[in-house]
């Protein structure tokens, strides 16, 4: 296994078909923090892998947000760790994740050396792994996983069907954002045609959270601010307010389209402190013109032209002044 950047071997779906037939122990690894791509992706391909006969695991370091929760149906795939007495993986399956950071410093040491398959949509992911799928037009990686199963012929569960459907939603704003191609479309309209519910997967998804996410919304909402003469919105939320109210992973999800829908807004961004100290950065862009995986570069991070993200080890308010300058330049 060749976990460092720019050593994979770009290879087409069916030769990664080929290297997962070849393989029985499969384990499916994605970034910290998992959002709808990340857990959706890793359920589908573990429903078809199973339903394929393989033993398959993921590591779900973080627990799976809430709002996702029904992806999973009873189903064991998920777990924090490898399972004791669970037999040694002989592939790794690392999904969603750009760069070996994301993966996380304790999991990468944890891992076996066998060899190691990345598939993945960021134009800015570091090439780690042995082999890597890499398509950076895809608008999520559940988009090149449905096409993985489909050219190799594996099976589509109902529950693989559905987490799919999620996977490229969620990345998408639900088919709003510039990401979603003919293809995109394409895909689920293809999903529909397998059988997928879209109002009870979209009633779940989006209309099926904790009051937890009222609370935060209303603290994020008294800390909105507008600079750079209307073009920039944000807000920053202490780790404080957030121990308060008790928030869980997921319940932030897709509030910064609130950012986003300001009239004028050509850039926005959200910040939120962690227990530790550090502040991740999320930023969005509704003019191609501005490329914020350049502004998440600047502090480490990357991702999409249009949507990016990156951890920042310094307090929240320089981390006010920093990004505003940051994306000052990038106007």
């Amino acid at each position: 296994m060749q976990l460092t950047p720019k050593t994979a071997q770009e290879i087409s779906t069916l030769q990664a078909g080929d290297l997962i037939q070849e393989s029985q122990n499969i384990l499916i690894i994605t970034h910290y923090r998992p959002d709808g791509d990340a857990i959706g992706s890793s359920l589908a391909l573990a429903s078809s892998l199973q339903a394929l006969g393989k033993s398959v695991c993921c590591l779900d370091r973080d627990e799976t947000p809430d709002y996702l929760k029904f992806l999973e149906r009873g189903y064991n795939h998920m777990h924090p760790s490898i399972p004791v007495g669970a037999e040694s993986p002989d592939l790794i399956i690392a999904l969603d994740c750009a760069t070996i950071e994301r993966l996380g410093h304790e999991l990468v040491q944890s891992l076996p050396q066998v060899q190691c398959l990345v598939i993945d949509h960021h134009i800015t992911n570091e090439r780690y792994g042995d082999y890597l799928i890499l398509d950076s037009q895809a608008a999520a990686t559940g988009e090149i996983l449905y096409g993985l199963l489909k050219d190799n012929d594996f099976p589509i569960p109902d529950q693989a069907r559905d987490a799919l459907y999620v996977a490229i939603s969620t990345d998408t704003g639900s088919l709003q954002y510039s990401s979603s191609s003919v293809h995109t479309y394409q895909t689920m309209t293809d999903l529909v045609g397998l059988g997928a519910d879209v109002a009870a997967l979209n009633a779940q998804t989006y209309f099926n959270h904790s009051p937890r996410r009222l609370f935060i919304l209303r603290e994020c909402l008294q800390r909105f601010q507008i600079e750079h003469e209307g073009q920039v919105s944000f807000w920053a939320i202490p780790y404080a307010i957030q121990k308060e109210i008790g928030i869980q992973a997921g319940d932030t999800e897709g509030l910064m389209d609130l950012l986003r829908g300001v009239q004028g807004v050509r850039v926005c961004f959200t910040l939120e402190e962690s227990a530790s100290g550090t502040v991740r950065l999320s930023v969005r862009s509704k003019d191609e013109g501005v490329d914020v995986s350049q502004v998440c570069a600047h502090f480490g991070g990357g991702g999409h032209r249009m949507a990016a993200g990156a951890a920042l080890e310094m307090p929240l308010e320089k981390c006010i002044k920093q990004v505003l300058e940051v994306v000052g330049e990038s106007l």
